[in-house]
């Protein structure tokens, strides 16, 4: 009998709670004491193609795990080892890859630019933490030129500790869960290196720290936390902000003695698991301890320009190259794509000089709408936030320097109004991103939005003043006047609020009936031929002030009224464009549906298409029957399942020359699989039995006494 049938590998004794161990995890020496760490700090310091300060090097050096290593690499004396890597604009300069402690100074992508645009911004009624603080190129104060270090400013260590605690939660939840390495981590290890930034945290008490951060790796770093602290992601986040930050009741730097107690830490962590590894029997302990306390990185510590001299925007050149380590742009959605890729537009744009200091801090959402009306004098509200975006990227004669540096950004060779609209809607209505179902409106702008031929390249501003009400007035009197940039500036803001407050949704072919009612239409109408023809009536601007009123007021009480754009007789009776729209109680009609507004923005071209409409639904001069709203689903159902078995049949036949790449990716298809099993389970559960079925009901084919 083998006496070792129930051990697994290298005579671990089966745990159904962990994987089978595929590496036992090496042993670490301990961390060097801090005195012993100059030699590697000043080579660092020393080397040509390195841009740091004191204290990035510091962190760079203190959390390596042979810091003579860390030193050959850098060495600069007789050949430089630092890799070079190409990125839009000039170089970044990393070390090769070698393992760091991961309790000392390295924290995750605290901005979370992978999903840029689900962050609420300081603009926001329900602010966020992380997006408030976006990360800045480092200037040295001495030399006044940039370095190779990121600058993001936090209220205090609490505020630091939020936001890791979002960085870590969004990370493990991202993608269903399915960038989740715990269980890899436990069997071998980490094996692809992380590349990591330096960090520098400037509180609001005045005082600094330094960190590295996860560039690219955030999954592989919240898997090594979770690995270590038994699975749970809460048990995770606490490990990593007590190990990493510290008290997050005290305030200011850590102290010398937090770091020194840290490194204690780490101390007894390496001697105890070289220790227990020596046993021929690792514990679960051993295992998760063995595999988490150091991982392979390499460390961005340089930066230059194409020119030589230093690299002005670290932040671009670092979101350029994680695009470039992997297959997809490093956002995972569209959304985060065009935030991310925006944030950039307006840093250039700010270098450039095509917008000011005080409009860039309103566009990156790091200030809320009092500060916004202090620094520009618009009213404070977050409908002149959305505004203000719109402003800076069509208004006046630079918006063909904006509509430049957004296709080279977005690599496009045409940047019309669709794809500038798609690519400006989770900017322009980032202030709302708390808002119940703001996917429709982001929908809506991203089809057009605002951009009518008065609002795109022509000249006009914003009004400023205290008064919301007061501001809005004014501009309906200079719309009205003639004024083309209050008929622009109006258009925006009543478009805009149009849009958020579901009066102007994305033009859809089913949209468009007979009958008044929600999610309907007399005809069909983008966003942007919806606004234009409301802001060439005197009726259609008014519509527009009153929509942008009540979306202000806030007040169910203050809703948007209907006028007349037209010239002509309503029930015998004659009205002039502009008249309030009166209803036969002789009370102004309130506009309930999107419906309403289309059909107010053009009643002659709604009513020929209704009546077009109506003949359409008539068989040899006779009403057809109604469809009943159950033979609709059941044609829907049916004809959707039709279409998709001859796409999956055609696809299949593609795949045998192209191969399965034709699908999408991975993803792509399981989320097709879980709706087609979501389906099927609704037909099994909800559909009709089949009544052939003869069920045997065994207790009454017993035999009795």
């Amino acid at each position: 009998m083998n006496t070792n049938e129930n051990f697994g590998m290298d005579g671990q004794e089966p745990d159904d709670g962990l994987p089978p161990l595929l590496r036992r995890p090496a042993p670490v020496p301990d961390p060097e004491p801090v005195t012993k760490l100059r030699g590697a700090r000043k080579v660092l310091l020393d080397n040509p193609d390195t841009t740091l300060d004191e204290a990035a090097a510091n962190a760079v050096t203190s959390g390596a795990v042979d810091p003579a290593r860390l030193r050959a690499l850098v060495d600069g004396e007789k050949v430089s080892l630092l890799t070079a890597k190409p990125v839009v604009g000039g170089t970044l300069y990393a070390t090769a890859p070698h393992e760091r402690y991961l309790d000392l100074n390295v924290l995750p992508d605290i901005i979370n630019q992978r999903w840029a645009d689900q962050l609420h911004t300081a603009m926001d009624v329900e602010p966020s933490t992380s997006m408030a603080t976006p990360y800045e190129t480092l200037i040295d104060p001495e030399t006044g030129k940039p370095v190779a270090v990121f600058t993001v400013r936090m209220r205090n260590r609490k505020a630091l500790a939020k936001a890791v605690a979002e960085s870590m939660r969004n990370t493990f939840n991202a993608q269903k869960r399915e960038n989740d390495y715990t269980q890899s981590v436990l069997q071998q290890g980490v094996k692809e290196p992380l590349t990591l930034f330096v960090m520098r945290v400037v509180y609001d008490d005045g005082t600094e720290d330094t960190f590295l951060v996860a560039g690219d790796g955030n999954s592989r770093y919240v898997s090594m936390w979770r690995a270590r602290t038994g699975g749970d992601i809460d048990a995770a986040i606490s490990a990593c902000i007590s190990s990493v930050i510290g008290s997050t009741e005290q305030s200011g730097e850590r102290s010398r003695s937090e770091l020194a107690a840290a490194r204690r830490r780490v101390t007894e962590l390496t001697a105890r698991t070289r220790k227990n590894l020596a046993m021929s029997t690792l514990t679960e302990a051993t295992r998760r301890e063995g595999h988490t306390i150091a991982f392979p990185a390499v460390v961005v510590v340089g930066a230059r320009a194409d020119d030589g001299g230093p690299l002005t925007d670290l932040v671009a050149a670092r979101d350029d190259l994680l695009a470039n380590l992997h297959v997809h742009v490093t956002p995972w959605t569209s959304g985060a794509q065009y935030t991310q890729g925006m944030q950039r537009v307006y840093r250039h744009a700010r270098a450039e000089e095509l917008i000011t200091p005080e409009e860039f801090q309103v566009l990156s959402g790091t200030v809320g709408p009092d500060t916004m009306h202090e620094l520009l004098g618009v009213p404070a509200h977050r409908l002149w936030a959305a505004a203000v975006h719109q402003h800076a990227v069509l208004a006046g004669p630079d918006a063909y320097a904006m509509n430049l540096l957004i296709k080279q950004e977005f690599g496009m060779g045409k940047a019309d109004r669709m794809r500038i609209s798609e690519r400006l809607a989770p900017m322009a209505l980032s202030a709302y991103r708390s808002k119940d179902g703001i996917e429709q409106p982001l929908r809506a702008f991203g089809n057009g939005g605002t951009i009518t031929d008065t609002v795109w390249k022509k000249p006009w501003e914003l009004t400023k003043g205290d008064d919301v009400f007061e501001v809005l007035d004014d501009i309906l009197a200079r719309a009205l006047d003639g004024d083309a940039g209050a008929v622009a500036e109006l258009t925006v803001l009543g478009g805009t609020a149009a849009i958020l407050d579901g009066y102007i949704t994305r033009d859809r072919g089913s949209k468009e009936g007979t009958e008044r009612d929600s999610r309907k239409a007399p005809f069909r109408a983008t966003p942007v031929k919806l606004l234009e023809l409301l802001s060439k009536t005197s009726g259609g601007l008014r519509m527009l002030h009153s929509l942008a009123l009540a979306h202000v007021a806030a007040n169910p009480t203050v809703l948007p009224k209907l006028f007349h754009t037209q010239d002509r007789e309503v029930d015998g009776v004659p009205v002039r464009a502009g008249e309030p729209v009166l209803d036969k109680a002789g009370e102004q009609v309130i506009i309930d549906y999107e419906w309403d507004l289309v059909y107010a923005a053009d009643p002659a071209d709604a009513e020929r298409t209704m009546a077009k409409n109506r003949a359409a639904i008539t068989t040899s001069g006779k009403p057809a029957e109604p469809e009943g709203e159950d033979a609709r689903q059941r044609r829907i159902l049916e004809q959707g399942i039709t279409n998709a078995a001859k796409a999956g049949l055609a696809l299949a036949r593609l795949s045998k020359k192209r191969g399965n790449q034709v699908f999408g990716t991975f993803e792509t298809v399981q989320a097709l699989r879980m709706q087609l099993s979501k389906l099927s389970e609704i037909l099994v559960q909800f559909g009709p039995a089949d009544t052939s079925i003869f069920v045997e009901d065994l207790d009454e084919d017993e035999d009795t006494e």
